[in-house]
């Protein structure tokens, strides 16, 4: 059976599959701090102190962390973002909590958690097949 381009995820490098992706299980950045009050769940992730970031945040002012504001879905799938549940998993409680269709759920959990990656909030634990595919094509090069 042929597998579609739209069915496969990049995630770090790494061509996962749809059913790998649902497998991963998604992990808060380990230096991440969040508190939480009538607006929402506020979360501060401090940033990559790189020697550019260094040298222009000397020059021009910068943040040293990205703070992001979530509401009360993101807040949820944030808390069940510990290492321990599978995307597939989060986007379940997402469809149940808010009545929606599992499909509806896992592209718009998709989307989310690909905002949350980019902006370094979140990382993926791969399931074994993406891992040691990874560790074979490293092993080539």
């Amino acid at each position: 059976m042929a597998v579609s381009n739209r069915s496969k995820k990049v995630i770090k490098g790494i061509q996962v599959s749809r059913e790998e992706f649902l497998k991963a299980k998604p992990v808060r950045h380990p230096g991440s701090e969040w508190t939480e009050d009538e607006k929402g769940l506020h979360v501060r992730v401090p940033r990559n102190q790189t020697l550019w970031f260094r040298i222009f945040s000397n020059l021009l002012p910068m943040a040293r962390e990205r703070r992001i504001l979530l509401d009360e879905q993101g807040a949820l799938v944030w808390s069940l973002c510990d290492g321990e549940h599978q995307v597939k998993q989060i986007a379940k409680k997402l469809s149940e909590k808010y009545n929606m269709r599992v499909p509806d759920a896992e592209s718009a959990l998709d989307l989310y958690l690909v905002y949350l990656s980019k902006g370094g909030l979140v990382g993926f634990v791969l399931p074994e097949s993406a891992r040691k595919r990874y560790h074979r094509s490293t092993l080539k090069s």
